[in-house]
């Protein structure tokens, strides 16, 4: 069974998962991931012990049920299971979609790391994260970056914080970029390289291993990006927030924050995002 590297965990999986790096068991040893499991599921998955919180999810203090619609059911259980049930008809490459946002996102908070919406590139003068509302520009700004500079992109949309680390490093490992149709033109981008987002119809994922840092890199900056697509700060990236208001930002980067209050991890979040901006 394959094994692939993703936000500092070695993943086992029954799917295929062209989106991130295969790894050997001699390479997880010697990083020290530890392994989670990506099962396929041979039974309907059910949670009836769980808490319906919305339409398409149930969840107990362990566990988390998700119906995406059309697409799967996916169970995800502390500390290391995601089994993931396909519905007739739909495409393993949509599941991947919710597999490595939500379903891996949620066993990331299960797990007590702190996985943050952002995206990041390795400037000449450390690692720059971009932060901000879904449509801002993140991505666009890191590909704009690599494309101008050559500098590699550590992540688009989320990287994950391990508080037992000594320095804020950010831990990545999808080789993925999402990009609106308009920046695909600017960008020279063949869409023969592209898949369309199963969401939006105007919105491309860029599947590019050679444009990405496999290893984990410390977080040097932190830069809010407006609704309107303008930088907190100077017009360009040397500047970022401080003090009480950098660790607003990193609060507001953290992704699906309302699983850490279904978790009870809000104090200990808030605890590691504060040492986090003390250290930046």
């Amino acid at each position: 069974m394959p094994l692939y590297h993703l936000y500092g965990l070695a993943v086992e999986s029954d799917f295929d998962c062209p989106e991130l790096t295969e790894i050997t068991p001699d390479q997880a040893k010697a990083h020290g991931y530890e392994t989670v499991l990506i099962k396929r599921a041979d039974a309907p998955l059910t949670l009836p012990e769980g808490q319906q919180v919305t339409g398409w999810m149930r969840v107990t203090w362990d566990a988390c049920l998700y119906l995406i619609h059309d697409t799967a059911r996916m169970l995800v259980e502390r500390p290391d299971r995601i089994t993931v049930e396909m519905l007739p008809g739909a495409a393993e490459s949509d599941m991947r979609a919710y597999l490595f946002g939500t379903g891996v996102g949620t066993l990331v908070h299960m797990r007590g790391l702190i996985p943050l919406h952002i995206s990041a590139i390795q400037t000449p003068d450390g690692v720059v994260a971009f932060t901000g509302p879904s449509g801002a520009g993140k991505s666009t700004k890191v590909a704009e970056l690599h494309f101008k500079h050559g500098w590699p992109i550590i992540c688009d949309d989320v990287a994950v914080l391990h508080p037992g680390d000594k320095q804020p490093l950010l831990h990545a490992g999808m080789n993925r970029i999402k990009l609106w149709k308009d920046a695909v033109e600017r960008f020279g981008i063949a869409h023969s390289r592209l898949t369309r987002d199963i969401l939006r119809e105007d919105k491309f994922h860029l599947h590019a291993p050679e444009m990405f840092v496999a290893d984990p890199l410390p977080l040097s900056k932190l830069v809010y990006i407006h609704k309107n697509g303008a930088l907190s700060g100077t017009e360009e990236h040397n500047e970022q927030p401080r003090g009480a208001d950098l660790f607003t930002v990193l609060s507001k980067a953290v992704y699906r924050p309302e699983l850490c209050v279904l978790f009870g991890r809000r104090t200990e979040v808030m605890r590691t995002l504060l040492l986090t901006a003390s250290k930046m």
